[in-house]
């Protein structure tokens, strides 16, 4: 089972900074999830909302700063805001890239297809389906998964993970079942479960039998995981 590390380890570090991926990394965490939007001036940067206000000390959209004005800006504890090229240097487990912004489709995948070993462990997500087909359609290759905020029906989970062309449903834990995670895996599809924040969830998950699940404490989860 893949663990993945939500925005590295955003229940204790500042989320979405080189501090949080390289904490969770020395967890022992298999893959880091991380958000992807660009600045004024087309830098992809990782930062998970739309606006500066709450996980930084800026104010406004993200959109409407160059990068060398987001670069000012307090992310926690003295963290920046990081680059997805940072990102790539210092994470080197799998990565779980949700495109927040359409404008990174192209700076992704440019990126991806100049570097076989980095595409070879990514994988592209979104609950946006067009997002997605985007990167379909620019990268036929690509490995990518659709996000369910909350689980429909297996038979929607289906449907809309197809229309996605995503290989991986990125399902809530709460809408999972024994069966309908089997008829996903029969489906060909792969199954995360999120979010998993303690060992007894983490029990639930390999009940189920995903293939991975995110946590935002892997701290807490890596001596039931090695169990």
């Amino acid at each position: 089972m893949i663990i993945t590390g939500h925005r590295g380890v955003m229940g204790s570090e500042p989320e979405n900074t080189l501090r949080s991926f390289r904490r969770a990394v020395e967890y022992g965490c298999d893959e880091i999830e991380l958000d992807l939007r660009v600045t004024a001036d087309d830098a992809l940067i990782v930062l998970h909302d739309a606006t500066l206000d709450r996980t930084t000390n800026g104010t406004g959209p993200v959109e409407e700063l160059t990068f060398d004005e987001l670069r000012s800006l307090d992310a926690g504890l003295g963290e920046m805001v990081p680059t997805w090229a940072e990102t790539i240097e210092v994470v080197g487990v799998r990565i779980q890239a949700e495109v927040k912004a359409a404008r990174a489709v192209p700076l992704l995948v440019a990126s991806l297809q100049a570097d076989p070993a980095l595409a070879a462990r990514t994988m592209v997500t979104s609950s946006n389906a067009e997002i997605l087909l985007a990167v379909r359609r620019a990268m036929p290759s690509a490995s990518i998964g659709l996000i369910f905020g909350r689980t429909p029906d297996v038979a929607d989970v289906l449907a809309l993970t197809r229309a996605a062309e995503a290989g991986w449903a990125l399902c809530g834990i709460a809408g999972l079942t024994v069966e309908g995670v089997a008829e996903l895996h029969r489906e060909g599809l792969q199954v995360t479960a999120w979010p998993v924040p303690d060992a007894s969830v983490f029990a639930r998950a390999v009940e189920l039998g995903v293939d991975g699940i995110t946590t935002d404490h892997p701290d807490r989860l890596m001596a039931a995981a090695r169990r």
